[in-house]
Parts: C-alpha cells; sequence; structure tokens
C-alpha cells in the first residue's frame, strides 16, 4: 500500500502543470522523517488547490502583477513607451489588481494607478465586473486609444499556479495585434513554515529548534500530542503563540512518557504556515 502512496504522489507531480520556481509543496520528506496524517492530507490539499478548477471566490484578494506585452502592429499607445525585455522584443507594466465579491453574488476586479490589463486602456484607478467559465475570465474594460474611446469586452485565460499565484493570458482578438501574459502573486498571505525542526531530549526536557523562513511573523505556535493518534494541543504561552516572533527555539519540560510535537509560524493578520514535519520524543528520568 505504501508503494502504490508514494507512486502515486509522484505521478501527480510528474503529470501536474506546474513549476518548481513557482510552486513550492507542503512538505519535503527526508530519511527518518515522521510522515503524519496531517502533512499528507497538507501535501494533497497542495495539490488539490494548484489544479482545481478556478472560480470567482477561490481568487478574492489583492496581487502584485508584471504584465509582458507585445504588440504585432500599432505599438504606439501613448502609455506603452520602452522596450525592456530580451532583444526589445516585449513591454512590461507592473501594478495592482483586488478581486472582490460585490455581495449579491456577483464580482468586480480593481486595478491600481497602473491599469495593466491592457497597458493601451485608461490608466487610472479602475474598477470592472468580471465572471470566471472554465478557467476563463470574462469582463468589460474600457478601450482608450487616441480617438477611439469605448467599453469592449475582453476575456483573459487563467492558469492558477498555486494558491497564492495567479497567470493571466489575453489576446486582443478583435485585431490579433495584442499579446499579453500577467503574472500575480496574492499580498496576504501566510507565513512561510518553519523547516529543520528538531528535538534535542534530555531526561524530562525537549530542547526544539527549527528554521525560520519568513519574515513576516508574529510569533511561532508549538504543538503537543501524547499519541500518534490523539489530539494536537497548542502549547500557549500567551495570546495564542508559543514564542514570539525570530525566536526559533523551545524548551518543553514533560513526564516520562512519548510525545509528538510540530511548530507553525503565524502572523496576525493573515494566519498559520503550512505546519513542520513531526518529530517525535521518548522521555524518563
Amino acid at each position: 500500500m505504501k508503494k502504490i502512496l508514494i507512486a502515486t504522489i509522484i505521478l501527480c507531480f510528474s503529470l501536474s502543470p506546474i513549476h518548481a520556481e513557482d510552486y513550492e509543496t507542503a512538505h519535503t520528506f527526508g530519511a527518518g522523517d515522521i510522515i503524519s496524517a496531517e502533512m499528507m492530507n497538507e501535501l494533497f490539499d497542495s495539490i488539490e488547490k494548484a489544479t482545481e478548477t478556478i472560480t470567482a471566490e477561490s481568487i478574492l484578494g489583492t496581487y502584485d502583477c508584471i504584465a509582458s506585452n507585445i504588440f504585432l502592429t500599432n505599438a504606439s499607445y501613448s502609455s506603452c513607451k520602452t522596450y525592456n525585455g530580451t532583444e526589445g522584443l516585449y513591454i512590461t507594466q507592473s501594478g495592482t489588481i483586488t478581486f472582490s465579491a460585490d455581495g449579491d453574488g456577483t464580482h468586480s476586479y480593481s486595478t491600481g494607478s497602473v491599469n495593466f490589463l491592457g497597458c493601451y486602456y485608461t490608466n487610472t484607478a479602475s474598477t470592472y465586473p468580471f465572471v470566471i467559465k472554465d478557467n476563463v475570465m470574462y469582463t468589460a474594460i474600457l478601450y482608450a486609444e487616441p480617438g477611439n474611446t469605448s467599453y469592449k469586452r475582453s476575456d483573459m485565460t487563467l492558469d492558477k499556479i498555486s494558491d497564492t499565484r495567479l497567470m493571466m493570458n489575453y489576446r486582443d482578438v478583435s485585431s490579433s495585434s495584442y499579446y499579453q501574459n500577467v503574472k500575480c502573486d496574492k499580498q496576504a498571505i501566510s507565513p512561510k513554515n518553519p523547516t529543520a525542526f528538531a528535538a534535542a531530549t534530555t531526561n524530562l526536557s525537549n530542547v526544539l529548534t527549527w528554521t525560520d523562513n519568513s519574515s513576516d511573523e508574529t510569533g511561532f505556535k508549538v504543538y503537543k500530542k501524547t499519541s500518534p493518534i490523539g489530539s494536537w494541543v497548542l502549547i500557549d504561552a500567551g495570546a495564542g503563540l508559543t514564542v514570539n516572533s525570530n525566536v526559533v527555539t523551545y524548551t518543553d519540560t514533560v513526564s516520562p512518557g512519548e510525545y509528538w510535537y510540530r511548530v507553525k509560524a503565524n502572523n496576525v493578520n493573515n494566519g498559520d504556515s503550512v505546519g513542520s514535519k513531526v518529530v517525535k520524543t521518548t522521555n524518563s528520568n
């Protein structure tokens, strides 16, 4: 059964259209690691999120975006002035986009002062309605070329690279002269999970250590349980945290027995990271 499960995981990654530099799995396993049910569920959840059908609700939030544009003809739009890609073949623009629920079952997106979704459109903060069907976003945007100002219908193909990265691809179907690729990274995300989690045991003292991989954590939460199938209990030193930010060690004094531990980074606004790997200790007098 174990071999079948491992083969399934490998097959999922080999067939999944994701790139290592864009998408990191929830866990990387090494020799001797304890692999818990929680860790396996987190791994499968991360795969599912990266390959699920996109809905408007699944992309809500604010993103930092970089758009790469190319014009086959009419490359003189006033807001697109400088080619700065390899060999001067494309134009880039940066901006933010916020996808919001309107409260009545509809959705809209807002751009910042740079309306990068088509750099020849009105270059001011804008808000437009959108719907998503079969991983395609349909919207109405303002077409603002000198001498020609009107609303037009548009569509962009979406690719959810991970739970925090979205790719949007657009082609101007009216003239076949304009192509755009937009990479968007979500702003408000949970911290990166701690790694290299380890425990050094001396009699009834467990010294836990880990590597801090985030720069925005409020603190860390250490969880403990006393059996493999038990429930995780937070070691709470106050305010729902075990230790404060940038602290990468905790000493737990225990009674004789076996213990399992995990640690998570926490941001007060953006929630918990994925948990670390599990470590086990055996303590005696």
